[in-house]
């Protein structure tokens, strides 16, 4: 909405007022949040750079970074919502999870939580699908805040995807990643390699000819044809 879009014009235009500086926009600002999908992507980042350093034998290097994914993926239950069965975001402003349905609860496949975890968001996407045609939905399409044309308020996107379908397969959920997969390619056989998608009726939506689509058909087709 004009009102949103306004708010996140004066979160920069303040952020600007203070030079950019990260050691005063924190306290500075209203909207801290602390957000499960870019901690997840942090973390998974943290545990792929220990692999490469041990192999090159970066061993100091692989033992800090690993160091800091286990606290990292430890700390990420916190943001556990029992009842959505799926991790939500932090208000740090207001000291308490925030109880929206949105995909970065579900992304949080992608840094190898543990088992248990991993295994209630298979079913918390399944359910999704009890609504939506086409895996993952941005936002669950029972929620009143649900728009499946609105950026995150409910497309899909083939990146968010393939990070979900990645970490499921790595927790032993295949069922639900095939199936991630298979919805995906089916979304482009639809709609081409839209920026992003509507989940009930496959509209592609946003830009055309999108390189990140395209370059993840390539990765979940190469997925296929790499033997477990």
């Amino acid at each position: 909405t004009d009102e949103q879009y306004k708010r996140y014009v004066w979160l920069v235009q303040h952020f600007r007022s203070l030079g950019w500086d990260n050691s005063k926009l924190h306290d500075a600002s209203p909207f801290r949040m602390v957000d499960p999908d870019f901690n997840a992507i942090l973390i998974r980042s943290c545990s792929d750079l220990a692999d490469l350093a041990e192999r090159l034998g970066e061993f100091e290097i692989a033992a800090e970074s690993r160091a800091f994914a286990e606290r990292g993926i430890k700390a990420m239950d916190s943001l556990w919502h029992e009842r959505l069965g799926q991790y939500v975001c932090y208000d740090r402003v207001a000291a308490k999870l925030i109880d929206s349905p949105s995909i970065g609860g579900i992304l949080a496949a992608f840094c190898a939580v543990p088992k248990p975890r991993a295994e209630a968001l298979a079913a918390r996407i399944a359910r999704l699908g009890e609504s939506a045609r086409f895996m993952v939905p941005s936002h669950d399409p029972a929620a009143p805040e649900y728009d499946g044309l609105r950026y995150w308020r409910g497309p899909v996107w083939l990146i968010v995807n393939y990070m979900i379908s990645d970490g499921l397969k790595a927790a032993g959920q295949d069922a639900m990643a095939r199936r991630i997969d298979a919805d995906s390619i089916r979304l482009i056989e639809k709609g081409g390699f839209a920026e992003y998608y509507d989940p009930v009726t496959a509209e592609p939506c946003g830009g055309s000819n999108f390189t990140w689509t395209a370059a993840m058909v390539i990765e979940i087709l190469n997925t296929e044809k790499t033997p477990a």
